[in-house]
């Protein structure tokens, strides 16, 4: 009798702990999250980020909110990287509601919360943003929230990046005739580009350039790291004017970039980023 009331326990706690992960992992997926559409109105930085401090950063796999007043502790501090070589453990934490620019409602979402800044409110990540498709507007410079199923009138004549990872978007570019491969299409990041120092110095054997030290920010430190300026850049055989390269290991495709044109268009459905100016052909 003793031995089945063990075993009955242990049947009991185990179940729990199967629960438990199997919440987690819909929770870390997205799973749960559901995002109200709606337009949000975006300030003057270079990257996406909201007039209240909120970054839409396609380059973070996860969401961060420096306050851990809103939800409740979800799992047990973790190891989390910011893709630049630091590291800090972390508490992950789950919200029923987070509202953004009085607009956006996000609602059921796993975040990690404990970075300090005093320029980022939070990042919304794209455990978030793989559910929604996002239209900004240079000339507005809004970035509207839309469901899956919308999708606005592109011409023939945009420019297409396809990507095969929903929470990791990365895309293959021509700079030149120089192939890479795995650049991150991030819309935290305010440059144009980055690449290693391999890949810069076979592009300004064809170009004039000028070189500067400039200061990158990571979510949990800061970098000293050199800014490249072409005069000109061939990508995927568009040229373009002024491309500013900042020179790290980590290959980006930057906000500056997409918000070279008048719309962009993040079609999360069907993993493809469109780009375009309003003088384009339908």
């Amino acid at each position: 009798m003793k031995y089945m009331k063990f075993k009955n326990v242990v049947i009991f706690i185990l179940s729990l702990i199967t629960v438990w992960i199997v919440v987690v992992f819909f929770c870390y997926k997205g799973y749960f999250t559901n995002i109200e559409v709606g337009q949000i109105q975006l300030d003057d930085c270079p990257y996406f980020t909201t007039q209240d401090s909120v970054v839409f950063d396609t380059g973070a796999d996860f969401s961060y909110i420096s306050s851990n007043k809103i939800g409740f502790p979800f799992l047990s501090p973790v190891l989390v990287n910011d893709g630049e070589g630091n590291n800090k453990i972390l508490p992950m934490y789950f919200t029923q509601y987070f509202e953004v620019n009085d607009k956006v409602k996000i609602k059921n979402f796993a975040y990690f919360s404990g970075f300090k800044s005093n320029r980022i409110k939070a990042i919304i990540g794209m455990n978030v943003l793989s559910k929604l498709n996002m239209l900004f507007l240079s000339t507005q410079n809004t970035l509207d929230i839309k469901s899956f199923d919308f999708k606005p009138q592109i011409p023939s004549s945009a420019t297409i990046l396809q990507y095969k990872d929903r929470i990791s978007p990365k895309v293959t570019l021509r700079l030149d005739n120089v192939v890479i491969d795995d650049i991150l299409i991030d819309t935290g990041f305010d440059s144009d580009l980055s690449i290693d120092e391999h890949y810069i110095e076979k592009l300004k054997s064809n170009h004039s350039c000028d070189s500067m030290i400039r200061t990158n920010n990571t979510l949990f430190d800061t970098q000293t790291v050199k800014n490249i300026t072409f005069s000109e850049l061939y990508i995927n055989e568009r040229l373009y004017k002024n491309i500013h390269v900042v020179q790290l290991k980590k290959r980006l495709l930057g906000s500056k970039f997409l918000k070279r044109f008048d719309k962009m268009f993040w079609d999360s459905k069907n993993l493809t980023v469109y780009m375009w100016n309003e003088n384009d052909e339908y």
